[in-house]
C-alpha cells in the first residue's frame, strides 16, 4: 500500500538559514534521495476474508495490506495498490444466464467485441471458460490502455443468482505475471457466491404521539474484493 505522505510543515526563517548551512558543509558531491517507488505494485500481506453481502459475494482470499473502498451499485468494490487494481461490479440480469458451453462461447465473443469497440488499443491473449464457485464463468485476459497507460488485465464474468459478476484484475505488463500469481488467481479462486441479501424491513415505534419508522440498511462488507483460468 503506497505510503501517505504528510504535509511538510513551512519553513521559518530560522530554519531556513540552518538549512543552506547544512547545505553548504554537505557540498555538491552528495547524490538526491530517491523518491519513494509508490507505483509499482508492492505484495499481500497475508490475505483476509471480506464479505460483500449486499452482492452475494465473499472473498475469502483478498489480499492483506491493500486499499479498499466500496462501490456504489453496479460497483461493489475496487481493491488496489501502487498500479495494480481489482474492479468488482455485479449487474443484474432479467434475460436467462449463458449456461451452456455454446452460450459462454458467445458470452466471451461478445465482451471481446465490446472490448475492442470501446478501446481500440485492446489485443486479446487468451479466453477460458471455467466455474466460480461451481457457477458457470468466462475468463479473458489482454492488454489494453487504460488513462493513456498499457495494462495487462484478466477480466472473469460470473453467470449466477440472476446477475454477472465481473472481477476486472489489471497491472502494467511488467509486473502482471508476478501480481497475477500473488494476488489476482488466489483471489478469484477464493471467490464464494449465494442469493444477495435483502434489505431488512424498516422497524417501527410506537408512542403517544404516533408511530416512527426508523430505516435500517443491510449489512455491507468493508475494510481491506477452484478454476482453470485463461493463464
Amino acid at each position: 500500500m503506497p505510503a501517505v505522505r504528510r504535509p511538510a510543515r513551512p519553513l521559518t526563517a530560522a530554519a531556513l538559514v540552518a538549512t543552506a548551512s547544512l547545505a553548504a558543509l554537505a557540498g555538491c558531491g552528495n547524490a538526491k534521495q530517491a523518491s519513494p517507488d509508490v507505483r509499482t505494485p508492492g505484495p499481500a500481506f497475508g490475505s483476509e476474508r471480506v464479505p460483500y453481502a449486499s452482492a452475494g459475494l465473499t472473498l475469502l482470499r483478498a489480499p492483506a495490506g491493500w486499499a479498499r473502498s466500496a462501490g456504489v451499485p453496479p460497483a461493489v468494490a475496487t481493491i488496489a495498490t501502487g498500479e495494480a487494481t481489482i474492479g468488482i461490479f455485479r449487474y443484474p440480469r432479467t434475460e436467462p444466464l449463458p449456461r451452456t458451453k455454446a452460450q459462454l462461447d458467445a458470452a466471451a465473443t461478445a465482451l471481446v467485441a465490446a472490448a475492442k469497440a470501446r478501446d481500440p488499443t485492446f489485443t486479446e491473449i487468451k479466453r477460458a471458460r471455467l466455474k466460480v464457485d461451481g457457477r458457470p464463468a468466462v475468463q479473458i485476459r489482454g492488454t489494453e490502455t487504460i488513462d493513456g497507460q498499457p495494462r495487462t488485465v484478466r477480466t472473469t464474468h460470473v453467470y449466477a443468482f440472476g446477475a454477472e459478476l465481473v472481477i476486472d484484475a489489471y497491472a502494467p505488463e511488467k509486473d502482471f505475471r508476478r501480481v497475477d500469481k500473488q494476488v489476482f488467481m488466489p483471489l478469484l479462486a477464493g471467490v464464494r457466491l449465494r442469493r444477495p441479501a435483502t434489505p431488512k424491513p424498516a422497524a417501527t415505534t410506537t408512542s403517544g404521539q404516533g408511530t416512527t419508522g426508523t430505516g435500517t440498511t443491510p449489512a455491507t462488507g468493508t475494510g481491506t474484493g477452484a478454476a482453470k483460468a485463461a493463464g
